[in-house]
């Protein structure tokens, strides 16, 4: 059964303006330690703007947005070893999570030029 849809799109050029690929400590922020690792291995803007992307969207389908309590960091794009992006999440945005009884979690990152778009499905059993 579907909990919920999200989607983000993300302009590269503000990306660029947040310098969130020059910051550490902004980086940081947002991003797991693991994430980080993985975008230093691709250093590409389409590839962090993609993940903030997905972060976005998943608190779309969880229909809540930032508030006290929800970090960034909680909310991890990682990737299987066929490059696959794979969503781990704790927190409190796994307690939702749970509490919605989301069981699966269905994530697509595309890119053009300009932007980059998440989109994410949330399944499991509402009961």
């Amino acid at each position: 059964m579907t909990i919920g849809i999200g989607s983000d799109i993300v302009e590269h050029a503000l990306t660029e303006i947040l310098k969130w690929t020059s910051d550490p400590k902004l980086l940081k922020r947002i991003f797991s330690t693991e994430e980080i690792e993985l975008y230093n291995n691709h250093k590409k803007i389409t590839f962090i703007a993609g993940r903030f992307a997905v972060k976005e969207a998943v608190l779309k389908c969880l229909g809540t947005g930032m508030y006290d309590g929800i970090a960034l960091t909680d909310i991890q794009v990682l990737q299987s070893n066929n490059g696959k992006p794979i969503l781990k999440l704790d927190g409190e945005v796994k307690v939702i999570s749970d509490k919605l009884g989301i069981t699966m979690w269905h994530i697509t990152i595309t890119h053009s030029v300009n932007y980059s778009l998440a989109f994410v499905i949330a399944e499991g059993n509402n009961s």
